[in-house]
């Protein structure tokens, strides 16, 4: 069928073109709103410009089609493969792409906010610069595998409010992204980029973070009760008031990150660098620092109850006000 055959039947009132073979087939700025190409071929095609919002696309095969700019709002993607699609400022404003293939797409600019993306496969795509605000990654246990991020381009990504429970994001490139009140629970994000990124009020309990960027990222008040955080870098970070009780923080880096109000209470911070941190009026109740360096870092008014200090480096540290871990508050 070439793409005459099809504008010709569906101005004549036809919407059901189920299956159809479009390799190929060039639909450039074609409005179809509403189409049926469940299960269609469109291999190839070029969509670019298109109206196919509210179309069905079920089962449909994308791969390697031209959408950049296309109009998908609201439509039917469940299991279509739109693996090393073009996409680039597409709208798909409540699309439903559930378990959908779209690995190494790419997404630049791209509008999802609302989009269900759970179980979806997104690894090694781009999405730098997209809205997804709203949209649902979560995991379903015996419903939907979490989505597969792995490796994407998320930079300077709209990800406020996204449910990423459970996602695979090891290796993404989140730099500069707005993860404000996004749900990163027991996420991998192990070895991700999210230098400058904000996560206010971020969501990452049980969160693997191990050897993530976090330079100068904003974070306050997020909630990361027993994450991961091994060789993580979190130099200049701002922490405040954050939430890390329980968290594995060993080898980390915390140069100059101001962890004013914060929460460690039991976490282990063995061999950490902590040079110039501020951890004023910080909860450190039962916190290990095992020859972990301090220098010149800031503890006034810190809770060090039972905290293990006896082979950290505490040149040059602020305790005044400070509770040690034998109870005595320092003058």
């Amino acid at each position: 069928m070439d793409a005459n055959e099809i504008l010709k039947r569906y101005r004549a009132g036809e919407t059901q073109f189920k299956g159809a073979n479009l390799r190929n087939v060039n639909l450039k700025g074609a409005d179809l709103i509403g189409i049926d190409l469940t299960s269609a071929d469109l291999n190839s095609a070029n969509l670019m410009m298109a109206y196919l919002s509210r179309g069905k696309l079920y089962g449909a095969n994308l791969f390697s089609a031209k959408l950049s700019g296309a109009n998908l709002e609201r439509a039917d993607l469940r299991n279509a493969n739109l693996s090393d699609a073009d996409l680039h400022g597409a709208t798909l404003q409540g699309a439903n792409l559930s378990k959908a293939n779209m690995a190494l797409a790419n997404l630049l600019d791209a509008n999802l906010i609302g989009a269900d993306l759970r179980g979806v496969n997104i690894s090694g795509a781009c999405l730098r610069g997209a809205c997804l605000r709203g949209a649902n990654m979560r995991e379903e246990k015996r419903a939907y595998k979490p989505a597969n991020l792995r490796g994407a381009d998320l930079r300077g990504a709209d990800l406020r409010g996204v449910n990423l429970s459970g996602a695979d994001l090891s290796r993404a490139d989140l730099q500069g992204a707005n993860l404000t009140e996004t749900s990163l629970r027991g996420a991998n994000l192990e070895r991700a980029k999210m230098g400058y990124a904000i996560l206010k009020g971020c969501f990452l309990t049980e969160a693997n973070l191990t050897g993530v960027s976090f330079l100068e990222a904003v974070m306050v008040g997020a909630r990361m009760e027993r994450v991961l955080l091994a060789e993580a870098d979190l130099s200049g970070a701002n922490m405040r008031s954050v939430l890390l009780p329980d968290a594995k923080l060993d080898r980390a880096v915390l140069t100059g990150a101001d962890l004013t109000n914060a929460n460690l209470n039991r976490a282990d911070l063995t061999r950490a660098i902590m040079r110039n941190v501020n951890l004023t009026n910080a909860q450190l109740i039962q916190t290990h620092f095992t020859k972990t360096d301090l220098t010149g870092a800031n503890l006034r008014l810190a809770n060090l109850s039972e905290a293990e200090l006896s082979t950290a480096n505490l040149l040059d540290v602020n305790l005044s006000g400070a509770t040690m871990p034998d109870g005595e508050v320092q003058p």
